[in-house]
């Protein structure tokens, strides 16, 4: 199955990729925002969906690891 290319992914493919420091920080801001402006709209489908949460739970595990505090 080919997958999508939503816009909030691009975001969170550079966080994640990310390899200097002083520039992951920007990145991960970037992809938070990114994914929660996409959670408050309605997802249609199932894929994306399951998608989102699992970005979620990784930028959430970026910010864990680099140690950043998000108000």
């Amino acid at each position: 199955m080919l997958k999508c290319n939503y816009a909030w992914r691009e975001a969170y493919v550079r966080a994640v990729l990310e390899t200097d420091p002083n520039l992951k920080f920007v990145q991960i801001c970037e992809a938070f925002a990114a994914i929660e402006q996409r959670r408050l709209s309605p997802v249609e489908t199932e894929d994306e969906c399951r998608e989102l949460e699992n970005a979620w739970e990784g930028v959430r595990a970026l910010i864990s690891e680099s140690g950043m505090k998000l108000a």
